[in-house]
C-alpha cells in the first residue's frame, strides 16, 4: 500500500458504489434509533398508561355478570387495539429514524443483487480464516470499547441517581414507579448520547478505511485518464487532422476572394465581398507564416488580386475571425482597397 499515495478519483468511487462498497457505521443507526426509542417512548408514555387505566375502570364498572369469558375476550381486543393506537407513533418514528439514518449514510443507494446469497460465503475455511484478520481484531477492540463506554454510563447515571434508589423502599407504589421510570430515562439518555459520540468516530473510522482502501497508484491514476480521455498521441493525432480539414476548406474557398492583403509575406488575409448577400466584407481566410505563403500562391494562380496593406493586413488578422464581417473601424480602409480592386476588374473588362 505504500505505493497507494492518491486519492480515488470520481471514477473509482462511483464503481465502488456499484459494487456496495459505500462508507457507513451500523452504530450510527443503532445510537440514533436507541435515543429515538427513548424520546419517542417518553411523549406516549403517560397517555398510554392514562389510556389504558381509563379502559380497565371502564370495562370493570361495565362488567356484567353473564360470560365472563366473552367479556374477557373483548376485554383483551380493547387493550391490544388501544395499546396499538398510542404505540403506532412509536414504531412508525422508529422506522423513519431508521429510513433516515440510512439515508444519510449510503445516498439511498439500493441494490438488489448485493442480497443474492453467495456460495463462496458459506465456506467454512474461509470464515475460519477471517476471524484472525486485522479487520475481526479491530471489530473485537471497537465491541470491548463501546461495552466500556456504555458500562460506563450506566455506572454514571446509577451513581448520580444512587441516593433515588435507595428511596424507593418508602415510596408508594406509585411514586415508586415514577421515581424509577425517571431513572431508567435518564440512563437512557446518557448511555444513548454516550453511544453516539462513539457511533460518529467510528462513521469516521469507516470513512478514512473506505478512503484508504480505494487509495490509487499514480500510474493508475494516469492509465484512467488515459481511458477516460483517450491516449494523448491519439487525441494530437485527432486535433492535427482536424486543423488540416479545417485549413483544406479555407484554401478552397481562396478563389472566391475579391482581395488578398499581405504583410508582406508574414500574413495573408482573403476579403470576399457580395453586396447582395452581405452586410460588409468577409474574411474568409487567413494565416501566417506558410500557411500565408500557400494563400497568396492559390490567389494568384486564380488570379485574385494581391495587395501589400501591412497596417491593415495586420488589423484584420488579429481582429477578424474566419467568416467573421469587418468591423465598422475598418470599414473606409477596406472599402478603399475594395474600390481599387473593382476599378482594376472594370479596367481589364473592358480591355
Amino acid at each position: 500500500m505504500s505505493d497507494r499515495t492518491e486519492d480515488p478519483t470520481a471514477k473509482r468511487l462511483g464503481e465502488a458504489r456499484e459494487r456496495g462498497q459505500i462508507p457507513k457505521s451500523i452504530e450510527i443507526n443503532a445510537a440514533l434509533m436507541m435515543l429515538g426509542a427513548f424520546w419517542l417512548l417518553r411523549l406516549p408514555l403517560n397517555a398510554t398508561t392514562q389510556s389504558l387505566g381509563d379502559l380497565m375502570r371502564h370495562v370493570f364498572m361495565q362488567l356484567p355478570a353473564g360470560d365472563v369469558a366473552l367479556d374477557a375476550q373483548g376485554f383483551l381486543q380493547m387493550v391490544v387495539v388501544n395499546t396499538a393506537l398510542n404505540l403506532a407513533p412509536f414504531v412508525l418514528g422508529l422506522g423513519l429514524i431508521g429510513m433516515v439514518s440510512t439515508f444519510a449514510q449510503t445516498g439511498g443507494y439500493f441494490n438488489p443483487s448485493l442480497a443474492a446469497p453467495k456460495l463462496d460465503r458459506l465456506n467454512p475455511l474461509s470464515g475460519f480464516k477471517s476471524l484472525f484478520s486485522p479487520q475481526k481484531l479491530v471489530e473485537l477492540g471497537k465491541a470491548t470499547l463501546k461495552l466500556v463506554i456504555i458500562s460506563w454510563a450506566i455506572y454514571s447515571t446509577l451513581s448520580d441517581q444512587w441516593q433515588a434508589l435507595l428511596s424507593l423502599a418508602s415510596l408508594s407504589l406509585r411514586d415508586g414507579l415514577s421515581v424509577l421510570v425517571e431513572i431508567v430515562f435518564s440512563m437512557g439518555f446518557r448511555v444513548g448520547e454516550t453511544y453516539l459520540v462513539f457511533a460518529i468516530a467510528d462513521y469516521l473510522y469507516q470513512r478514512r478505511q473506505f478512503t484508504n482502501v480505494l487509495k490509487m497508484t499514480k500510474q493508475e491514476v494516469k492509465e484512467e485518464m488515459k481511458q477516460s480521455e483517450g491516449d494523448p498521441m491519439i487525441r494530437q493525432r485527432i486535433l492535427q487532422k482536424g486543423r488540416q480539414m479545417v485549413r483544406q476548406r479555407m484554401m478552397s474557398r481562396v478563389p472566391k476572394a475579391d482581395v488578398v492583403l499581405i504583410n508582406p509575406t508574414h500574413l495573408a488575409v482573403a476579403l470576399q465581398y457580395d453586396r447582395r448577400q452581405m452586410g460588409a466584407p468577409k474574411v474568409i481566410a487567413k494565416g501566417a507564416l506558410h500557411i500565408a505563403e500557400k494563400i497568396v500562391e492559390i490567389a494568384r494562380a486564380n488570379g485574385v488580386p494581391v495587395i501589400q496593406n501591412i497596417p491593415l493586413a495586420r488589423a484584420l488578422y488579429s481582429g477578424v475571425e474566419i467568416d467573421g464581417e469587418v468591423p465598422p473601424a475598418l470599414y473606409q480602409a477596406v472599402a478603399e482597397v475594395l474600390a481599387f480592386v473593382f476599378s482594376l476588374k472594370k479596367k481589364a473588362q473592358f480591355t
